[in-house]
């Protein structure tokens, strides 16, 4: 394994990030640090303080502040700081600490949640307190949510306008959860309070039935993120599909249809239409029926096509060859019937004759295959049109999408709207009224702004939704340096209700050298008695600039809910444990808490506090339940489910675990792996249980130089020679008989790696400035670099550490338009960590002139001999019917032996989620 040492100084020599490529008026501006790879998600902190929380795959969760206005830097790497280490996670494939979002009441109460990965059976949603700084006071607010420990985890997470906590999960790559299957969270959006336990009003609550209670919507692949609308509060989810991208509106109890639908919802039994939708890797090409396919009236044309089409509102479509010139073009997609199945749609060609015509084609727009995080604008710094716009990303074509909406909220356009977003995972809007895009790989934040606008007031946090009794801020700053100092005000409107206030910033002003600094109004909202959400409109004003106004709502609950002293309770065999039970706010009248042991070991029972009976003036005063675990003849801890009820408003779940007190025999429980490489260092961390706990030790023939710590169980040996050794390891603790483990353990010299090289193939014709060049290495120790040669010139080095690489860092980066027309010789070598190299070699013909002296399969492989490139990759994708659905993913091409299990993480999902 390579050391996190080693792994920095190879992102080191990455050096500065590519640019990105935005729309004409807009610039933007490149922040990296070695410290925010690989990187898995970002988050604003709701408080205007300017820290940008990043989470990493591997548990790590750092912030980055403003400092006059911009990311602070040093040497020009951005300035990090720790906030805090997720204690065990899990990062296989897909999995590690993958989500974030703040509490709505995070400005009083500082909670900070992540959704994490810590083993391959669980995930679990977690919550720190966010402590000058440092997360503190870890606690484990949801926790068995589902994994294999593979891909597909979701990891979706966030508040919606109910104040309730929302997160997603995919299929688990294996189907989990799909279609009709109520009993799991897998392919579901699920819906918790604050304090983890499941809403009373989840659509599929059925009490003690078989259906899990967190469940709100179903039906989803792999809804890797989700947001909240700001204006409406409506969810937008975005998932990962297999034939089709697609991003919907979820609601109560709607279904998303997967497995069984993609993009061909049926109408009806809850199912959504994607809002957004676009071919995994491709486009898809419709004909249009040769007599009146194209029939325009007033304006608006009505197309039809010869099949289904599975065109969406705002789809930007081409349409070429229609018998009638005046037809062809680029058009948006204003309106198609609610059936997927129909034929027909229309469009806008205003200022055009009736006509009709037909024959023809209707193109969609390639807008990448692997969708990745969304965020709407909901600032001011952007021009006034792109106000409730939705970006989003895709982590394949590099490529951040514009979605503009309707009056009806409707989408209206969907284009291309920057490229060059390499390893692009998440986007959120800063506190400046900037757009910000965070990469996977490479550490890169990117700013993006306008290269120019008026002065203008810059609010940020238009639409704020705050919890009755609690406060919520927004960010008011210049657009340019003013002359002179501005005074700034704000006010609420008339009409708006008076629970919602200012706290503070009513007053505020920026000089010529601190405009750009943004400033802080901070919003309260009082407690009332009705359930009714209250809204206000705040305006900020400053003489001769333009308005800008505020929509604060609040979210109002004002239904009690349990709190108990502890979520898991330990119970001495033939003894008692107690716990505390009280209500969080006053309820409107007396109620009746029942506890009872509902699942598990029956020889734990509830002794007291089988019924609780709280009323409007001790409803905050803790009761007591006692439990008993009753003495059995076995050694092993009990376990038992404990259920606490208020009927028709809420109920608790709580773990009691009897802590048997006869003595256990140690048992191993962990697996060894049994090869090692010559002059590499080999680990065993061995795992078992007993009472009381166990040490662990070599015994017999001890292998020269292998170590084990009597403690932790970790075996440490870096062979110096090959051959095989046997060895045991044991685990004691007093109680009969030891645990013995023995194996064989071949060390073997380092073997030459194997360069599979996928695009260009021998003979493959190649133009314009986005042609694929990429592969794969396959090794035992794994490869750190690939070099790419045209003509014997070294053109370009991929540094990374799964073991696929690509010509610029990605997909379609292969300029050839430097290249003559005719043949060229191309070459891809790889190197492994300890310095060996294998190479493979094709000739290509670029341009459209003739090659006959490219032959095929000439590929040559000077690791391992002849092999023309067999390597499977997310840019040479199938179409879906041909790909193998059941979870591990691949395609109609075979895939490159040991290629997956050497990607990393989110790169497996995105680099190559066409072969999930």
């Amino acid at each position: 394994m390579r050391s996190p040492l080693v792994a920095s100084l190879l992102l080191l020599l990455l050096g500065s990030p590519a640019w990105a490529a935005v729309p004409t008026g807009f610039t933007e501006t490149n922040f990296s640090s070695n410290a925010l790879t690989p990187a898995t998600g970002m988050a604003w902190a709701p408080d205007g303080s300017g820290r940008l929380f990043v989470t990493l795959k591997n548990g790590a969760v750092r912030t980055v502040a403003m400092k006059d206005g911009v990311l602070e830097t040093q040497a020009g790497s951005l300035v990090t700081r720790l906030f805090a280490t997720e204690p065990t996670v899990h990062t296989n494939s897909e999995c590690g600490l993958i989500g974030i979002a703040f509490d709505p009441n995070y400005v009083v109460n500082r909670y900070v949640y992540f959704f994490v990965t810590v083993s391959a059976s669980e995930q679990r949603i977690v919550r720190y307190t966010d402590a000058n700084g440092t997360g503190t006071a870890r606690t484990e607010v949801v926790r068995n949510l589902p994994t294999t420990g593979n891909n597909h985890d979701g990891g979706g997470i966030g508040f919606g306008p109910d104040g309730k906590l929302y997160w997603a999960i995919g299929d688990l790559g294996n189907g989990t959860g799909v279609d009709a299957d109520l009993t799991s969270m897998a392919s579901k959006v699920s819906r918790a309070n604050l304090d983890g336990t499941p809403a009373n009003d989840n659509p599929f609550n059925d009490g003690v039935g078989p259906n899990n209670e967190y469940i709100w919507a179903r039906g989803f692949r792999n809804p890797f993120t989700l947001t909240f609308q700001p204006t409406t509060g409506q969810l937008w989810v975005n998932t990962v599909g297999t034939g089709y991208e697609q991003i919907f509106v979820a609601t109560r109890r709607s279904h998303a249809g997967y497995n069984d639908f993609e993009n061909n919802q049926p109408v009806g039994n809850d199912y959504l239409t994607p809002v957004i939708k676009y071919r995994t890797n491709g486009t898809d090409t419709r004909n249009l029926i040769a007599t009146g396919g194209a029939v325009r009236t007033a304006g608006v044309t009505t197309f039809t096509t010869t099949g289904a089409h599975g065109f969406r509102k705002g789809e930007l479509i081409t349409f070429e060859g229609v018998g009638n010139a005046s037809f062809n073009g680029d058009f948006y997609v204003a309106s198609a019937a609610a059936a997927p199945t129909t034929t027909t749609f229309t469009v806008a060609q205003p200022g055009l004759p009736d006509a009709s015509s037909g024959g023809g084609t209707a193109r969609t727009q390639g807008l990448g295959g692997s969708i990745t995080g969304g965020t709407f604008y909901d600032a001011t710094l952007f021009p006034p049109e792109y106000r409730g716009n939705f970006f989003f990303g895709d982590f394949n074509s590099a490529q951040v999408t514009r979605a503009t909406l309707a009056a009806d909220n409707s989408v209206a356009t969907v284009d291309a709207w920057g490229s060059g977003f390499t390893s692009n995972v998440d986007m959120a809007v800063g506190p400046d009224g900037a757009l910000y895009a965070l990469g996977y790989t490479n550490g890169v934040v990117r700013r993006i702004a306008p290269t120019t606008t008026a002065q203008k007031l810059v609010v940020s946090s238009l639409n704020l939704r705050l919890v009755e009794g609690g406060r919520a801020v927004f960010t008011v700053r210049l657009a340019q340096a003013p002359a002179a100092p501005v005074a700034v005000q704000v006010a609420r409107a008339m009409g708006g209700s008076e629970d919602l206030s200012i706290a503070s910033g009513a007053s505020l002003t920026f000089s010529p050298t601190d405009w750009s600094v943004p400033q802080v109004v901070t919003l309260g909202a009082v407690e009332d008695a009705d359930a009714d959400a209250d809204t206000a409109t705040f305006v900020v004003t400053a003489a001769g600039l333009t308005d800008e106004s505020v929509v604060a709502t609040t979210i109002d609950n004002n239904s009690a809910r349990l709190v108990l002293s502890t979520t898991r309770v330990l119970i001495p065999e033939d003894g008692t444990a107690t716990l505390d039970v009280s209500l969080s706010q006053r309820p409107t009248s007396n109620v009746t808490v029942t506890v009872a042991r509902t699942q598990g070991d029956e020889d734990i029972t509830v002794t007291a506090g089988a019924t609780l009976n709280f009323t409007v003036s001790n409803w905050s005063t803790p009761q007591s339940v006692t439990l008993r675990a009753a003495p059995d003849a076995d050694n092993l801890d009990g376990v038992a489910t404990i259920t606490l009820a208020m009927p028709g408003l809420d109920a608790r779940a709580l773990e009691a675990v009897e802590q048997d007190d006869e003595p256990l025999a140690p048992a191993i429980t962990s697996t060894p792996g049994l090869s090692a490489v010559v002059g590499l260092a080999y680990r065993y961390d061995v795992e078992a249980r007993g009472r009381p706990a166990p040490t662990y030790s070599l015994v017999g023939t001890v292998p020269p130089g292998m170590t084990l710590d009597a403690a932790t169980g970790l075996v440490s040996w870096t062979p110096a020679s090959t051959g095989a050794v046997s060895v045991t390891v044991r685990a004691s603790n007093g109680v009969a008989p030891d645990a013995d483990q023995t194996f064989t353990l071949t060390a073997k010299v380092d073997e030459p790696p194997r360069a599979i090289l996928t695009r260009p193939t021998q003979g493959e014709r190649v133009s314009g400035n986005t042609a694929e060049f990429f592969g794969d290495c396959v090794d035992d120790v794994g490869c750190i670099r690939a070099e790419f040669y045209v003509d014997g010139t070294e053109l370009y080095t991929d540094i990374r550490s799964d073991n696929h690489f690509h010509f610029g860092g990605e997909h379609n980066r292969w300029d050839t338009t430097g290249l003559s027309p005719g043949v060229h010789t191309v070459r891809f070598v790889v190197v492994d960590s300890a310095g060996a190299q294998a190479e493979q070699q094709v000739t290509v013909c670029v341009g459209d002139g003739p090659c006959e002296e490219v032959q095929p399969d000439a590929g040559v492989d000077a690791g391992t001999g002849t092999d023309a490139g067999t390597g499977a990759d997310a840019g040479t994708s199938p179409p879906p019917d041909k790909e193998d659905d059941s979870g591990c993913g691949c395609g109609a091409a075979p895939v490159a032996p040991l290629a997956w299990l050497a990607l990393a993480a989110l790169a497996s999902r995105r680099k190559r989620a066409r072969a999930e």
